[in-house]
């Protein structure tokens, strides 16, 4: 059993001392495998590379993003509390004006809110307005006020009729109405047939009303 083993080892080194080109192709294959599988593993951690630096790169700009976004949010924070502190003051700051100009400039202040106006409306007594605006009251300034007092005075309909009865004793005032534009007019009816005389109006006020509809020469 030996002898055979022997006998057997000395045949396959005698083959290969024969064919010595067939170790050399079996070494060739082996490296060929191992670079092949060198070059693999280098794809995959190339692969994996580029996808961390890829998520890293996602990442930086999600930051990016939210940090911008807490930033515009801020920002607008601070902006209208900056917005509220100025309306605040306003209101504080609302004093009587004495002529058109210092009215008007107020008015213009406080256009972005309304109930403001109507604040500064009330610190003018209806009886001084013919006084203040003079000659200087402007068509567009005078449909302002009469939206105003729809808006804000409903609850106060007799202050109400007082300040539109005395915008008509203003001078020029018929003036005034000749050039309203379209615009202005289909306004101005439109608030006379929904607010003044709709049938919420207290009938008191209701004749009184009428009559003014016509000094604005809204009859229809």
């Amino acid at each position: 059993m030996i002898s055979f083993y022997v006998a057997f080892k000395l045949h396959c080194q005698d083959n290969v001392e024969q064919f010595p080109g067939r170790a050399s192709v079996e070494e060739r294959d082996n490296k060929s495998v191992n670079s092949v599988s060198r070059i693999e593993e280098q794809e995959v951690d190339g692969s994996r590379l580029v996808a961390s630096q890829s998520s890293k790169v996602n990442s930086i700009k999600k930051n990016h993003r939210t940090g911008k976004q807490e930033l515009m949010k801020s920002v607008q924070e601070l902006a209208s509390q900056a917005a509220s502190r100025a309306k605040a003051e306003a209101a504080k700051n609302i004093t009587p004006p004495k002529s058109a100009y210092q009215f008007e400039a107020s008015w213009r202040e406080l256009s972005d809110d309304h109930a403001l106006q109507a604040r500064l409306l009330k610190a003018v007594s209806p009886t001084a307005l013919p006084q203040i605006f003079k000659n200087a009251l402007s068509a567009s300034l005078l449909v302002d006020i009469i939206k105003c007092v729809a808006t804000f005075f409903t609850e106060e309909m007799d202050l109400a009729i007082r300040y539109i009865e005395n915008l008509t004793n203003v001078s020029r005032f018929d003036l005034l109405i000749m050039c309203l534009s379209s615009t202005d007019r289909d306004d101005l009816h439109k608030i006379w047939d929904e607010v003044f005389c709709s049938e919420a109006t207290p009938i008191e006020y209701a004749e009184m009303l009428d009559k003014l509809r016509s000094r604005y020469c809204l009859n229809r």
